[in-house]
């Protein structure tokens, strides 16, 4: 996973990512598809061969048990190796998805922290799961049937040359027409097709959201029509692209079948006329030494191999598929740059000269301001709605960008996605995010080894501590995705009080008391003053509080 987590994705490295976890599904299939061409060849041998000793006179001592006990083993083989095949191989896809979405997070990670806005929109993200799950696709409608049908086919070969190697060279080059010729010139013929397709089915949802939500802007504008004529020449658009691909997928099976039906023309023609001795009985006459119990188990077999090969003819359509979704997951990579690490084991003061924080997305940020904090300092952002504090405070926090002077200690620094800088300060944005597990699992997050006495003296410094106590499952009671079953004052707490299990000498808040009481806000301004209390403490806040009461006013 570290291996593919550097570099950019390709079906071969996500092949080999855990090769051996794809063994058993390979092995299983394998087994299930030999057992089926065995199946319909033995039952054809079988058949034919008790029809033939019946014929004969021999039917009573006709050994009907043995072969009757292989086409059943044969049945069962087939039945529980598909069945096995199935459960082993998805297991194996819910690790390649883990591995995928590992990756995707990889990326996110390391990716600019002023253009993460780019992959938090719903569109992209809908299309991120939209790519996963083709990208998953590819071994089982892929690779699998691929090698099931190579394995069938050398199987088969064994078998027609044993019956006569003059089968050998129409055996060879059927199975290069079923196994790659067909495929490719299916893909030939549709690949631009499934392409384009997938980007218009995106391009297409995203305009039926967008539409959705603007229908009484359009209707009374009177900009309907016009729209849904757009929308009516998207629809076509790809309506046109999967008709192109059914096409492409119907010219596949049947060159499949013909090629099939060809070689058992071959097949018959080359048992069938083999010298002039033969040629002058007829041509209903097999050759010396071919018995036509076997021949009627080739020809079951071959229809059993065609069977194997048809998917092989829609292959294309997941192949194609799975590169869109590869190159668009591969946009999120992106190479690391090496940046100068500069050393911060504490913080004293930070001075800002012309300091403007703002938004890659938009530019939108504080106007210049300047100003120093200092040990000791609790400092008040104070402006009208709009006026940048939050993006100043974020630009404080190295979470955005900025423009102007910083100096940390003395020293001229980037607070910028300075991770060194980062490490020694708290920032609680307006939204925090809590996560899907136990209360105590999400405090830990800002303390590892912190001890359950910890956990409770920080949850009773946020007001928090009498609410868990009431829990059933108290510090272990599990949180809904994004905390959706705690109230904002709650959750905005239960993010408090994991940054305060930090300990930095910096603490930025972002609204800490939005939606809190006067005694839940004098509650927690004690801790901060006291048991809590930060180095440096620079809010933003529309409520009044104790601490503002003693704060150093800024206004933006």
């Amino acid at each position: 996973m570290s291996k593919i987590s550097k570099a950019k994705l390709s079906l071969k490295s996500l092949l080999l990512a855990n090769p051996w976890g794809f063994v058993i599904p390979v092995i299983l299939g394998i087994a299930a598809s030999l057992a089926g061409v065995a199946l319909l060849g033995i039952s054809g041998w079988f058949i034919s061969a008790a029809g033939l000793a019946t014929a004969m006179g021999l039917g009573l001592v006709f050994n009907y048990l043995t072969p009757g006990a292989i086409v059943r083993f044969m049945a069962i083989l087939r039945t529980a190796g598909r069945y096995g095949e199935q459960v082993s191989s998805h297991h194996h896809l819910l690790g390649l998805l883990r591995i995928l979405r590992l990756w995707v997070w990889d990326q996110r990670v390391a990716q600019d922290p002023a253009n993460l806005h780019k992959q938090s929109r719903g569109d992209l993200l809908q299309r991120l799961v939209s790519d996963l799950d083709q990208i998953i696709r590819w071994p089982l409608v892929v690779f699998l049937p691929w090698v099931y049908a190579l394995f069938g086919y050398g199987a088969v070969i064994i078998l027609a040359y044993c019956i006569s190697p003059t089968l050998l060279m129409p055996m060879l080059i059927a199975g290069l027409f079923h196994l790659v010729v067909v495929p490719y010139v299916c893909g030939c013929f549709a690949s631009r097709a499934v392409h384009v397709g997938q980007i218009l089915g995106v391009h297409r949802r995203g305009r039926f959201v967008s539409v959705f939500s603007a229908l009484i802007t359009l209707t009374i504008r009177g900009h309907w029509q016009d729209y849904a004529q757009r929308l009516k020449q998207l629809d076509e658009r790809q309506y046109r692209m999967e008709v192109r691909i059914q096409q492409a997928i119907s010219l596949g099976r049947l060159l499949a079948y013909l090629v099939t039906i060809g070689l058992l023309i071959c097949c018959f023609y080359l048992l069938m006329v083999e010298g002039d001795a033969q040629a002058s009985a007829g041509y209903g006459v097999l050759a010396d030494g071919v018995q036509g119990t076997w021949v009627v188990a080739l020809v079951l077999s071959l229809l059993a191999i065609n069977e194997l090969v048809l998917p092989l003819s829609q292959s294309f359509v997941a192949q194609g598929q799975s590169q869109v979704g590869l190159r668009r997951l591969n946009q999120l990579h992106q190479q690391a740059a090496e940046q100068s690490v500069s050393t911060v084991d504490f913080i004293e003061s930070i001075e800002l000269i012309d300091w403007r924080g703002f938004h890659a997305s938009s530019g939108m940020g504080n106007t210049q301001v300047s100003f120093t904090l200092e040990a000791g300092d609790i400092v008040w952002l104070r402006g009208a709605s709009g006026s940048g504090k939050s993006t100043l405070l974020a630009s404080l926090a190295g979470d955005c960008l900025a423009s102007g002077v910083a100096h940390v200690n003395a020293q001229p620094q980037s607070l910028y996605a300075n991770e060194a800088y980062q490490a020694q300060l708290n920032y609680l944005p307006q939204t925090p995010y809590v996560f899907q597990q136990s209360i105590a699992a999400n405090l830990l997050l800002g303390k590892e080894n912190a001890t359950d006495d910890e956990l409770w003296a920080v949850l009773d410094a946020v007001a928090l501590g009498d609410w868990v106590s009431g829990l059933a499952d108290g510090l272990h009671t599990l949180l809904g995705a994004q905390g959706r079953d705690l109230s904002g004052g709650q959750r905005k707490r239960l993010a408090l009080a994991r940054l305060l299990l930090r300990r930095s000498s910096v603490l930025l808040l972002d609204e800490p008391f939005d939606g809190l009481d006067k005694a839940t806000i004098a509650h927690i301004c004690d801790a901060l003053q006291n048991a809590y209390k930060p180095k440096i403490l620079v809010l933003v806040s529309h409520v009044e509080s104790p601490l503002g009461e003693m704060a150093r006013v800024i206004e933006l």
